[in-house]
């Protein structure tokens, strides 16, 4: 009725429409941050039909160890762009961090332009969001941070494949979007101890703006050595020395580089090299020429698309050698509702697929 009437109106006018979240459902009327959306539910008590289990989760660490930063220290701020619960932080939180967390609404841009503004005047900010929606600041991010080189940190969370799988809200293209950015340094943990070493480093440097990969692949532990310092910008680090075969296992797809490293040595009968680059934004020149002595075969693994990935900096570094390079990841493609495990067995990133391929090239 009220577009009826105004859409034939001369002059210029503002209609102005004021929407109730989860009308129509008064379980999501009556919690509507807890109901921003929702996996498949029962109508009735408005409980989750699926079940993911129990145990610690990267909201929970990031929100925790965010505050307890902020109670040391009164630098710290948290933003979010209407995304406060992807990294933890709900209504209790929000009340313990006080003036220390800011919500900008679903304005992107804005939370990248205030966390610059912040760190240029010395402050300590982290933004936080899901990576499919940072894709709005690309702008944001290159002009207004990474120019001035302030050092602010950028959280993303669901860039993993295995997220987010409907075709709105994929971050699968993220690496390749974010990673060639000057100035901005991009971190790939593998772990919950790496991720928080590598949070802890960002906010405290004052060098760089920093952007983190949040592991999309559950809350892993291992006894592995991790370091705290990451100004060595870079750096690759070699978690296993081997010969013949070096496999590069980027962020949440190391898990699956350790898989095929151990496939390989039962069925080709020797170790490979097994590297965790960490940093997304350059590659370990003197490593990679380090490998030529004593390798023929490098594979890439990376949680994303290929096209202007990861891998695709370590061929094109390896493009005039004799260097045989294969690299995994996603291809190029607006995936939609797919099944993650399905997707890995067509695309051949599995262990049995992989050494099979690497036998080949050998």
């Amino acid at each position: 009725m009220l577009f009826e009437k105004v859409k034939d109106i001369d002059h210029p006018i503002v209609v102005h429409i004021n929407t109730i979240k989860g009308k129509g459902y008064k379980l999501a009327e009556d919690n509507k941050e807890s109901w921003h959306w929702s996996f498949p539910f029962d109508r009735k008590t408005g409980n989750p039909t699926i079940h993911f289990g129990d145990g610690e989760t990267y909201e929970e660490i990031t929100s925790n160890f965010l505050l307890e930063k902020m109670k040391k220290d009164k630098t710290v701020v948290a933003v979010t762009p209407a995304m406060p619960s992807t990294i933890g932080f709900d209504i209790e939180k929000r009340k313990q961090a006080g003036s220390q967390f800011v919500d900008v609404g679903i304005a992107e841009e804005q939370a990248v332009a205030l966390i610059s503004g912040i760190a240029k005047n010395g402050g300590k900010p982290v933004l936080g969001t899901n990576a499919t929606f940072i894709q709005r600041t690309y702008d944001q991010i290159s002009q207004d941070l990474c120019i001035n080189n302030n050092a602010a940190t950028i959280l993303l969370n669901f860039s993993s494949f295995a997220g987010l799988t409907d075709v709105t809200h994929l971050g699968i293209f993220t690496i390749s979007t974010f990673s060639h950015i000057p100035n901005l340094v991009f971190l790939a943990p593998t772990n919950k101890r790496e991720y928080i070493a590598m949070l802890n480093w960002s906010i405290e440097q004052t060098e760089h703006p920093v952007m983190i990969l949040i592991p999309g692949n559950g809350v892993i532990e291992d006894n592995r050595k991790i370091d705290t310092d990451y100004s060595n910008l870079n750096k690759f680090k070699v978690e296993q020395r081997g010969t013949k075969v070096a496999i590069f296992a980027l962020g949440d797809f190391y898990q699956k580089g350790i898989e095929v490293a151990n496939e390989i040595e039962n069925i080709l009968g020797f170790t490979p090299t097994l590297i965790n680059p960490r940093f997304v934004s350059g590659i370990d020149k003197e490593l990679l020429n380090e490998l030529k002595k004593d390798h023929s075969v490098v594979i890439t693994l990376e949680d994303g698309i290929l096209d202007g990935g990861f891998g695709s900096s370590i061929a094109s570094f390896y493009g005039i050698d004799n260097m045989k390079v294969k690299n995994y990841g996603l291809n190029k493609e607006f995936y939609d509702r797919y099944n993650p495990d399905e997707l890995l067995k067509t695309l051949g990133i599995t262990k049995e697929q992989i050494t099979k391929d690497i036998k080949n090239l050998l």
